[in-house]
């Protein structure tokens, strides 16, 4: 049995952190710069730099607090990170390390799949902590969904003409969401809820940015520029928050289907990858969006791809802007800034 709180970091917004949870662990999400990118010499510089943040911030001593992690194989610099990992584990200090397959694809044999892969998952976090989680994880499972039923309610008021909230302090509950103790930030998304009812709205060009692991500096450039981050399509904010995962049935293949079914990030492959950008174009028109960045972590090919398909084979009807980059470099404040001068101008000229 564990008793001090240990942590078990995780990676992919794919991995369902209930079982985590159920299993007597804290989820902790790693999203962010660990500021050691050029510690990592062992998986070269033509690789996602969020791998190599992930990496360089394991062989520094960034993640010697957690107990163990979960690597998720969401695409293969992803299969990377945990090759290295594994290679040099007798210099990391979180000993316990574990692989997450997950399918590409979503339908009734990949569903059952992956609830196969959560059911090892689940007995491996169960080794650990000595202690059996099927009674926990369902009542785990209610909880995080009155986190996603509070988010939901914040992003439907991001959809009214001055949003209460910046896209900045959304992303900034995001963050803390994923480190947090369930209960505890229920309590304070719920207050949150309470006090906007008279709060003063954002106002200017309404912007959706799509990304996967995201730069925080691209928010704050937009909002400094003048506009609004109104959705934040990527899997570091709205697509980690997911769709509520049914309480009724097997708990496992409910969080199965939840997370695979979810918005899909641009590893994803078939039916469902089709439709999340078909989606979009009703994101673009409930959220009213006045112009899109498109923010492409550098050497992601699966970024790169969806970028093409965006740009070229969709009419979406509003502007799209395509940035390279990573999640700790400088972004160029100056292109994004004309970029949202523009948008001023067009809505101007629009509404004239």
């Amino acid at each position: 049995m564990i008793h001090d709180p240990q942590y078990i970091g995780w990676f992919c917004t794919y991995t369902p952190i209930e079982i985590i949870e159920a299993a007597g662990f804290i989820p902790y999400g790693i999203k962010e710069d660990s500021g050691a990118i050029h510690e990592d010499v062992y998986l070269g510089d033509s690789i996602c730099p969020y791998v190599r943040i992930c990496l360089g911030g394991a062989l520094t001593g960034t993640y010697d607090f957690l107990y163990g992690v979960v690597i998720s194989h969401s695409c293969e610099c992803m299969r990377r990170l945990y090759d290295a990992w594994d290679y040099k584990q007798n210099e990391i200090a979180p000993q316990c390390l574990y692989f997450l397959d997950i399918p590409k694809k979503v339908d009734e044999r990949s569903v059952a799949y992956f609830a196969m892969q959560l059911k090892n998952f689940k007995e491996r976090l169960e080794q650990m902590s000595g202690a059996p989680c099927d009674e926990e994880l369902p009542e785990v499972i209610r909880e995080y969904n009155k986190t996603r039923l509070f988010f939901h309610k914040l992003f439907e008021l991001m959809k009214s003409e001055n949003p209460p909230l910046s896209g900045t302090h959304i992303n900034a509950l995001i963050q803390e969401c994923m480190k947090s103790n369930r209960t505890i930030f229920n309590k304070k998304l719920g207050t949150i809820l309470e006090s906007l009812d008279n709060a003063e709205g954002y106002k200017g060009p309404r912007i959706m940015v799509y990304s996967a692991p995201g730069n925080p500096d691209v928010i704050a450039a937009i909002e400094e520029a003048g506009g609004v981050v109104v959705y934040n399509n990527s899997c570091s904010a709205y697509r980690f928050i997911g769709n509520p995962v049914d309480e009724n049935g097997d708990p496992l293949f409910a969080l199965a289907r939840s997370y695979l079914e979810k918005t899909p990030c641009p590893r994803m492959l078939g039916t469902i990858a089709k439709t999340g950008l078909y989606n979009l174009k009703s994101i673009i028109n409930d959220y009213r969006i006045d112009g899109v960045i498109y923010y492409s972590i550098k050497f992601c090919a699966n970024l790169h791809l969806t970028a093409g398909i965006i740009k070229n084979e969709h009419d979406f009807g509003v502007p799209i802007k395509i940035i390279e980059g990573d999640i700790s470099s400088e972004i160029d404040r100056r292109e994004i800034y004309t970029f949202i001068k523009s948008l001023m101008t067009r809505k101007t000229t629009m509404t004239a």
